[in-house]
């Protein structure tokens, strides 16, 4: 097996301009929210070799690059970011159709390695990984699969991210359902596990493995995260212009006319006493001195509710979902029990 790059970490947190920015190198093919391993555990894919688990899993990584290259009309999305014309995808077809014929058992992690090598070849890059920020959680299925992979945690301040989860229905019409999934006290925990998760990980393994990237310096010291990349990964940049990107929830091009956004004083308060160890260890600032008011507490009820109904559903409908949540709540209780 091959050392894949795997970015990993919390999603609102600059895991897609990170993307685009490692397939904008020299040497590394990547792909955006590829959430393969979701796609597995969905079909069970992790114990099947039949030849319609094969199939199924190729058409996912196929589909996943189709949605993912960019279209020459939507020039300024940073999301799409692969590089392929239509007669590259063509191939791409004829090489999937080929594979799911070709009578040899595969496993789902021989599938991965062997379309995404694949497709790197075809992009002209000898490193191939993807981005997922919630498998930082399936660490030890990679590793055992892909023992010299490499994984790139992406965190931004917890304040930051859950402001960011709280409005990001407002991005556009088509995630106002999503407006369920903000809870202070869910993005909080999740933000103090994934950090706990990389300086468990960090240990055992030391730096070779892994390394943790703030979107703050990716933004404000470009350079600087792009040279600790490359020692860490091999992987080379040209000169890099974030600006170049176009645009996307984290690099907004029309801020001025939007609504001020803020978390409340009793968010914020919630958020800090969650992660207050882990948010001096990575050394961002207390945010816990703003004013809490009556309407906070009238505003977190709403909030739960919100939250409450849209997880309920959520679980009860989705056999996915359920499998997610006791994943998460499973590596909470663990860390909590240290």
């Amino acid at each position: 097996m091959s050392s894949p790059i795997l970015l990993v970490g919390l999603p609102r947190s600059g895991s897609t301009l990170v993307s685009r920015i490692l397939n904008d190198s020299l040497n590394c093919f990547v792909i955006n929210d590829f959430y393969y391993l979701q796609y597995v555990e969905s079909v069970d894919g992790y114990s099947q070799t039949a030849k319609s688990t094969k199939e199924s899993l190729v058409d996912f990584i196929v589909d996943q690059v189709r949605n993912r290259t960019k279209p020459k009309e939507l020039k300024d999305e940073v999301w799409f970011g692969l590089p392929f014309s239509e007669a590259e995808l063509e191939k791409i077809s004829d090489f999937a159709n080929s594979y799911k014929s070709d009578g040899e058992t595969k496993n789902w992690a021989q599938i991965l390695q062997d379309m995404m090598q694949f497709l790197a070849d075809l992009a002209g890059k000898p490193i191939w990984g993807y981005n997922t920020p919630q498998d930082y959680l399936n660490f030890n299925v990679i590793s055992d699969a892909f023992p010299e992979a490499k994984f790139i945690f992406l965190l931004r301040s917890p304040v930051a991210t859950l402001l960011s989860y709280k409005y990001y229905w407002t991005v556009a019409p088509k995630f106002q359902e999503d407006r369920g999934r903000y809870h202070p006290v869910i993005q909080s925990l999740a933000w103090k596990t994934c950090v706990n998760t990389y300086f468990d990980l960090k240990e055992k393994y030391g730096q070779t493995r892994c390394m943790l990237i703030k979107f703050e310096e990716v933004l404000n010291n470009t350079d600087q995260v792009l040279a600790e990349i490359n020692q860490f990964s091999g992987i080379e940049f040209p000169q890099i212009d974030l600006t170049s990107f176009g645009h996307n929830s984290s690099l907004s091009k029309n801020t001025s006319d939007r609504q001020p956004k803020r978390i409340t004083g009793l968010e914020a308060k919630i958020c800090y006493l969650v992660t207050k160890q882990e948010l001096y260890k990575l050394g961002y600032d207390d945010f816990s001195s703003q004013k809490i008011g009556l309407l906070d507490f009238f505003n977190l009820l709403m909030t739960t509710l919100r939250n409450s109904i849209y997880y309920f559903r959520q679980i009860i409908f989705s056999r996915n979902v359920r499998k997610r949540v006791f994943k998460f709540v499973n590596q909470v209780t663990l860390q909590t029990g240290q």
